[in-house]
């Protein structure tokens, strides 16, 4: 059984676990050491997100539910000058800890916390990259990150900067796990948003999306042409020209159901625009 009183030694050892699921789960062989070991591997990459969050997940079963400690295993690996890194590396390790957190909370044993956490990889729901616009959105006023490269403060971090950006991770990630009204009439117009957007744009930006495009002027799904996220932008363009919208993808996103509302509220003034325009016009028609 993993000692967790041991916090270096039981990282060590769950990091061993973690890496002989992800060579299992994945397909891709790890590096290894001549007695067998596994070497550290995976920065900022897929391996070292779900390490992460492997790691986090695999406490949270030990310490049985006690978030407190598994969230103290997790902030401690990056407050001082004893952790210094890019500062959205530290935002991705604080993710993928409160993902694994999260998983580890609704499994049982490493097998299916192992399966879960790669399930999560593959759904987008870690983060695997610094580039990733979820890391924007992660304490945006952080005066560090208005730092140049190289100063000596920019890649440290407080424990009250993790709080706050934890606090950010767990208002995220709670978002992405609000879905679209399975019959709201716009259902169509956002599943064709939703296929043409990456997995780490989560359901409440997409949303946003679409309210940006319908006030726009691409009114319908059959209007929309093309979408694309670039850097921290997305981009919308509709089948006639002079008709786009653009979101910031890193942009905190309104609540669903706030943006649910605004839609909806657009679309009665869109109706009653419509039903009154056939009137007006002939208001205007010559000699009447």
């Amino acid at each position: 059984m993993v000692d967790i009183t041991d916090p270096k030694g039981a990282k060590r050892e769950i990091e061993q676990e973690a890496y002989r699921y992800y060579e299992q789960l994945s397909g891709v062989t790890l590096a290894r050491r001549a007695d067998g070991s596994f070497q550290p591997q995976g920065h900022n990459d897929a391996l070292d997100a779900f390490r992460h969050a492997y790691t986090s997940g695999r406490v949270t079963q030990i310490a049985l539910g006690q978030q407190w400690l598994a969230r103290r295993f997790g902030d401690d690996a990056e407050i001082g000058p004893a952790h210094p890194n890019d500062p959205y590396e530290h935002r991705m390790d604080l993710w993928n800890n409160e993902a694994g957190r999260r998983i580890g909370d609704d499994t049982s044993g490493s097998d299916a916390l192992a399966r879960e956490a790669y399930a999560a990889l593959q759904r987008g729901e870690l983060v695997t990259g610094l580039h990733d616009p979820r890391l924007r959105q992660l304490f945006p006023d952080d005066p560090r990150l208005r730092l140049p490269q190289g100063h000596p403060q920019r890649e440290l971090v407080t424990s009250d900067d993790v709080d706050r950006i934890n606090q950010d991770v767990s208002r995220v990630q709670d978002q992405s796990r609000e879905r679209y009204p399975d019959q709201h009439p716009d259902r169509a117009y956002f599943d064709a948003l939703r296929r043409q957007l990456p997995a780490e744009v989560s359901d409440t930006k997409v949303a946003e999306v679409l309210l940006a495009a319908k006030s726009a002027g691409i009114e319908r799904v059959d209007q929309l042409g093309a979408v694309a996220l670039r850097g921290d932008q997305i981009f919308v363009a509709g089948t006639t020209p002079g008709f786009r919208a653009q979101v910031d993808a890193s942009a905190p996103a309104p609540d669903m159901r706030d943006t649910v509302y605004q839609t909806d509220q657009h679309n009665l003034v869109r109706a009653y625009e419509e039903q009154a325009r056939p009137q007006q016009l002939l208001q205007q028609t010559p000699g009447r």
